[in-house]
């Protein structure tokens, strides 16, 4: 299970370094395009999805690795492990109801756009690219969350456990 779990984040890496590597690549070429005085317009929209797929793989890897925002104020009152373990689930469970609900919705979401068979403007490719990383994305936020509220919460041991 770790042998899978190891994979899933490593290849969440590779798409989030695939996609900020293409932005910069993107958003440079159309700066000196713009500078030469002829604008490349598809830069911008592919870019734009390679954003959309950088923020939603990056929602998952930071509740992986519990970098995500939290108010630790109860849970730094705590001091018995048993009873802070407890207390360390109970926002694990809320970001995987909210990531359950929004993947809900995106999926429908993206069932309708190849139904309907919606396409960008300029890429002319299906809208259904820029929706797949929030149902990808809130499906591994899932999976982050409660693994990480599994192992108590606790960052250190988070990232130990990636580094493996």
């Amino acid at each position: 299970m770790k042998t899978i779990d190891r994979w899933i984040w490593r290849l969440v890496d590779v798409v989030l370094l695939i996609a900020i590597c293409g932005m910069i690549g993107l958003i440079a070429l159309q700066v000196i395009s713009r500078q030469l005085g002829s604008s490349v317009p598809w830069t911008e929209e592919l870019s734009r999805f390679l954003f959309i797929w950088t923020i939603w793989f990056g929602v998952a890897a930071s509740f992986r690795t519990g970098q995500h925002p939290a108010v630790t104020l109860f849970t730094d009152l705590v001091t018995q492990p048993a009873a802070r373990r407890i207390i360390d689930l109970i926002p694990a469970l809320a970001a995987a109801v909210l990531f359950v609900i929004v993947a809900y919705y995106g999926w429908q979401l993206l069932a309708q756009q190849i139904r309907f068979g919606e396409s960008s403007p300029i890429l002319r490719v299906g809208m259904w690219l820029a929706t797949l990383p929030l149902v990808l994305g809130s499906g591994l936020a899932v999976l982050g969350a409660i693994i990480h509220g599994l192992q108590g919460g606790d960052y250190t041991h988070a990232m130990k456990e990636r580094q493996k």
